[in-house]
């Protein structure tokens, strides 16, 4: 039975409405140039096995206050600045809740993120799996897969075997090579084989939007009321997501990294999950965190750059859908 369809004609107009944005693919800073090479992998490497289900996170780190994904990012850099070892493989292999928790300050005072317990088991594995395979080098990874990202041996295939990268649609695989690519620590020989990466964000705008169409009333049911959601109507979202920013992508002459980049940034900071979306009679109130002006070149005025195209910045009602509700590591 089919649950999710894509609309090809939406995909294209909203694919018309982003084509004139430049992505900035390249950092202002490299976070990590600080690290030698080696160090700098391990930090992206364990940075993504943990890069899930990040929202609420926030803090600060040497003075600048990061939240959500970018916190988890900063932290682990830190450690690293610090002391290298803490990302020793070998270490991470043998920690302990208690260690981990201790990454996000002093134990009583802990405001790590959720399901503490499944984090440090994907570390470990990581770790143990880093080690039996590749000598406990990230590097030594991606030099096993000849530069490639896709095919037989490339960095997907490998990194599938972590319990933290099983994800079929490979979200947080896309993130480590976006990352090591944007830090100048790897460049994929075929980077058209990084695809669009599936998280929460994603989801929601290509639901809002009209991208794609749930048409099971019983799945749409679910959205609206945020109820659980199956593993099956969960793949059934993600897979056609991942079709229609291919579309996007195809039509708007951006590749699937920048389409991936931009929808990124929009959802976290137009079309939000628990506020109201900066479409509509709803203007913007977060101009100074919001990412998308600093990842792009949009002249914001105020609105979401899909306004107008977007469905639910036409209709009220489909503002109500958001994201499938699970409890996954895939993001």
């Amino acid at each position: 039975m089919t649950l999710v369809i894509v609309d090809e004609g939406v995909c294209s107009r909203v694919a018309a409405k982003i084509s004139g944005i430049k992505v900035r693919m390249e950092p202002e800073a490299r976070l990590l140039e600080d690290l030698d090479r080696e160090t700098a992998l391990r930090v992206l490497f364990f940075f993504s096995v943990i890069n899930y289900d990040t929202r609420g996170l926030s803090g600060v780190v040497k003075g600048r206050y990061v939240r959500g994904s970018n916190y988890l990012l900063y932290l682990l850099a830190g450690m690293a600045e610090e002391d290298p070892g803490l990302l020793d493989p070998a270490r991470i292999a043998e920690l302990e809740l208690g260690d981990f928790l201790s990454w996000f300050g002093p134990l009583e005072e802990a405001r790590g993120p959720r399901r503490p317990t499944e984090r440090v088991m994907l570390l470990r594995d990581a770790a143990e799996k880093l080690l039996a395979y590749y000598g406990g080098r990230v590097s030594a990874l991606l030099d096993a897969c000849s530069g490639r990202m896709g095919g037989s041996g490339g960095l997907r295939e490998r990194l599938s075997a972590f319990k933290a990268f099983d994800d079929p649609l490979a979200k947080k695989t896309m993130v480590f090579a976006i990352l090591a690519r944007k830090e100048g620590l790897w460049e994929p020989v075929d980077p058209e084989n990084i695809t669009v990466g599936i998280d929460y964000h994603l989801q929601r705008v290509a639901l809002r939007s009209g991208m794609i169409k749930v048409v099971d009333e019983k799945l749409l049911e679910k959205l609206r009321a945020r109820r659980f959601v199956s593993a099956e109507e969960h793949n059934a979202i993600r897979s056609a997501c991942l079709d229609a920013y291919t579309i996007v992508s195809r039509c708007s002459g951006l590749s699937q990294l920048e389409v991936d980049q931009l929808f990124w940034h929009l959802g976290r900071s137009c079309c939000l999950h628990a506020e109201e979306p900066a479409c509509r009679e709803k203007p913007c109130y977060r101009s100074k965190t919001c990412s998308l002006i600093s990842a792009t070149d949009y002249e914001c005025e105020g609105y979401c750059p899909l306004d107008g195209t977007c469905e639910a910045s036409l209709d009220p009602e489909k503002i109500r859908l958001v994201e499938p509700k699970v409890i996954t590591y895939y993001y």
